[in-house]
């Protein structure tokens, strides 16, 4: 040691031993940027070009260390360099360190990093002792062997140290032992072995061809070499600059083509796929890693695809793809090619459809299907009647078109509630639904009422199997709860394709079955026929002629008196409306009255006789009252009180002389409209009596609920009182329930003596019917005088 610190401190000027030391430092730490810098390259072209480069800046380096360093020996005699031997040492420099980087470029094996190490030690042994011969023209040098080797035995060890020291995870640590391991690796080569140097000067003993003399030259050799490695070092930060924005430009890429919901795909001109986004792993349920250097055809299933050039756009429309766990989705494929002068690829957009069709089948499901049972809907019925008509071949029996409409299905939901409604639409449904063939069509058409296709039906006779099996089903009882609930429906037919009118006109017909069967006593089923048509013509003729007898003024009014039981007097007369017809003569009330209601014309007639009994009535005793009777559909009418009101201030009747009487059919269609009219027209003085009681419903809640003036007893039970002792009962009690809710009771139907007796004897106050007096015009006055104001019996 005391030898080799004399070879520096004595032996070497100090200026240049700093200089060494600086650019040997500088180098070293350039060439740890370099390589560094080589790693991080994306391409392999672009990271062979790095690593050369750090190699060349290595062995520059070291180089101008060892050759900085002979230029401050001081041997003690002039000493001048071989130039040609000077210029070659470099290139065995540099030679050594770029196999030595790329070897740990493509290795980094254990091993690897030893045999980088031996490398470099023997580049530096042999750049050293080559480089220390180019002073032959001045001395003669000799070797120790045994200083040699220790110096190249300390060199290699600071390798080795240099290169293990490659791994650590700390990369500034690393770096800084890697610097300094690499410094003495060099510095222990060049002064242990020029220690061990002995140089005689033998002056002209050889005659170089190009000699270098030292002095400033060599000052201006450590700037030129210094100018390169900072030049390096300056180039490799600035290309790292450039890369980390290129890097953070490739991220946001990146980021942006992960955050789209297609997936997304780089394919190369032969197919094979570089890179994907995380839509594609999402969607095909496999990583990036897997899914580069797959084929695109394969992957897509686009193997029927195959000859379609990837050079040009191409859409491939909706395809489906059935994917590694079974799952098969609906995608939309389009590619597209990209060509510029440095590269060629193409991008595949795959899109997943399948939620979106589901959806559309959701919307399609709720625009066609009914939500409640499931069955097709309004608009689906409509839409299969219009295609099974088209494909029918005329009016033949191979089509048929059944409505059904559930009976008292309103009294189900009123006593048990919507939920069992609910239960019954649905039950009602799948019964209908298992009494089909798998060709017909079932719908629910809204509320209670459903509607049926048959198809392939021979004859109506068939047909009617059909409708009949299907209400054999519906009627069974059906169980809810505790409860057992009576399930009962009617059926109208329509049969064959109609020659004009299409849909529309086939459900018309069916609909006027269905009527005809509800009003034949319900749980039915009725065709469509030329009997049901020719009645159906009738009654629309009717209808027609009722427009224009209330135009003419063809009704009438009777009037049927209301007496006192005991004493006979008139206390009041019934209108009843007659139609004379000037061909037909008096059209029978309950032939034209359910037209008019069915044609709304009832709430024109009912105002009409409102208006007439009241201007009868003016001529009339005060103590007498006139009697209206009201229909479910007048209540309907918003205006039916203003036209009450306008009635008896037109006439000027009290409004206690006009009475209307009112059935519990009537209540119950609509009851909170009916009472919320009834309390109106009590508000105004007018009486209300509640006809037809105990035909009904005979529901005690209506007579709790309004204050009626008057009950009035049906003439079913006083026309068999006196022969039906249950007749009798039923009178009896309607009588004591009357008189304990103090309501004043009219018997209806009276046409005997004994009637009317037996009547009195129960303390019913009024009677009425053909016994005191058949319903007539008062027009008639010569009749009606004879009455006055008593009856008799005779």
């Amino acid at each position: 040691m005391h030898q080799v610190f004399n070879c520096i401190t004595n032996e070497h000027d100090f200026a240049h031993m700093l200089m060494a030391m600086f650019v040997l430092g500088f180098g070293t730490l350039c060439t740890l940027i370099v390589f560094h810098r080589s790693q991080a390259a994306i391409s392999v072209r672009r990271q062979r070009i790095w690593v050369t480069a750090s190699g060349v800046v290595m062995g520059l380096g070291i180089w101008a260390t060892h050759f900085i360093a002979l230029l401050g020996h001081r041997p003690g005699f002039p000493v001048v360099f071989d130039g040609g031997i000077t210029l070659l040492t470099p290139l065995i420099s540099v030679a050594g360190f770029v196999g030595v980087t790329h070897l740990l470029s493509v290795n980094k094996s254990t091993n690897s990093r030893i045999a980088s190490a031996a490398i470099a030690t023997l580049t530096v042994t042999c750049m050293h002792f080559f480089g220390v011969s180019a002073l032959h023209a001045s001395a003669v040098i000799t070797y120790d062997p045994a200083t040699v080797l220790v110096a190249i035995a300390m060199g290699f060890v600071s390798f080795c140290m240099t290169y293990l020291l490659v791994t650590k995870s700390d990369r500034n640590m690393r770096n800084l032992l890697a610097w300094f391991a690499c410094m003495a690796a060099v510095l222990s080569i060049h002064f242990v072995s020029a220690s061990g140097t002995t140089m005689v000067p033998i002056d002209g003993s050889s005659d170089p061809v190009w000699t270098l003399g030292t002095g400033g030259v060599s000052l201006f050799i450590a700037i030129g070499f210094g100018a390169i490695l900072i030049v390096s070092a300056l180039a490799a930060g600035l290309d790292t600059a450039v890369q980390d924005v290129r890097t953070s430009e490739n991220r946001k890429l990146a980021l942006l083509a992960d955050s789209a919901l297609e997936a997304l795909f780089i394919v190369s001109p032969e197919g094979r796929i570089i890179d994907a986004n995380k839509a594609a792993e999402s969607i095909l349920g496999t990583s990036r890693d897997d899914l580069r250097g797959s084929d695109i055809f394969q992957v897509m299933q686009l193997e029927d695809a195959c000859d379609i050039p990837t050079c040009d756009n191409h859409d491939f429309g909706e395809r489906p793809l059935l994917l590694s766990d079974g799952r098969k989705i609906i995608v939309d494929i389009n590619c597209r090619a990209f060509h510029d002068k440095a590269s060629a690829f193409n991008v595949f957009a795959v899109r997943d459809l399948t939620q979106r069709l589901r959806n559309e089948a959701r919307v399609r499901a709720l625009a066609y299907q009914d939500p409640l049972t499931g069955l097709a809907n309004r608009v689906a019925f409509n839409l299969a009647l219009a295609s099974a008509i088209r494909k029918s071949p005329g009016p033949a029996d191979n089509l048929a078109v059944l409505i059904i409409d559930m009976d008292e299905f309103k009294e189900v939901n009123d006593q048990f509630g919507h939920r069992a409604g609910d239960l019954l639409l649905k039950t009602v449904a799948k019964r209908i639904k298992s009494s089909v063939r798998h060709s017909d069509l079932v719908a629910r058409l809204g509320g209670d009422e459903y509607a049926v296709i048959l198809l392939g039906r021979q004859g109506k006779a068939e047909i009617r199997t059909a409708a009949e099996s299907i209400l054999s089903a519906i009627s069974a009882p059906l169980q809810i709860g505790q409860r057992t609930l009576g399930v009962g429906a009617s059926i109208g037919i329509s049969v064959g394709a109609p020659v004009s009118g299409g849909p529309t006109r086939i459900l018309t017909s069916a609909d006027r079955a269905l009527y005809a069967a509800k009003e034949s006593g319900r749980g039915q089923v009725r065709f469509y026929d030329l009997p049901l048509h020719l009645e159906l013509e009738q009654r629309r003729g009717l209808e027609r002629e009722l427009h224009q007898a209330l135009r003419l003024g063809q009704f009438e009014l009777y009037y049927q008196p209301k007496v006192c039981s005991s004493t006979r007097t008139v206390l009041g007369r019934e209108a009843l409306i007659r139609w004379n017809h000037p061909d037909r003569g008096l059209v029978d009330p309950d032939l034209f009255i359910p037209i008019a209601e069915q044609s709304l014309l009832i709430n024109q007639i009912g105002n009409w006789t409102i208006r007439a009994a009241c201007e009868e009535a003016r001529s009339w005793d005060e103590a007498i009252s006139v009697s209206v009777n009201l229909s479910a559909r007048q209540f309907l009418d918003p205006d039916l009180v203003d036209h009450v009101r306008q009635a008896l201030r037109g006439t000027g009747i009290t409004p206690s002389r006009l009475e209307f009487e009112v059935t519990e059919t009537a209540l119950i269609q609509n009851q909170s409209l009916a009472i919320a009219i009834l309390n109106e027209l009590k508000a105004m003085g007018v009486q209300i009596a509640l006809d037809d009681f105990g035909t009904g419903y005979s529901s005690m809640s209506y007579i709790q609920t309004f204050p009626f003036d008057r009950i009035k007893i049906d003439r079913s039970f006083v026309s068999s009182m006196n022969v039906n002792r249950k007749s009798r009962a039923i009178v009896e009690a309607i009588i004591h329930l009357a008189h304990a809710l103090r309501i004043p009771v009219v018997a209806e139907g009276v046409e005997t003596e004994a009637q009317a007796l037996a009547l009195a004897m129960l303390g019913c106050e009024e009677l009425q019917g053909y016994l005191i007096a058949r319903p007539e015009p008062m027009a008639d006055r010569a009749a009606m005088s004879a009455f006055g104001n008593s009856l008799t019996a005779a």
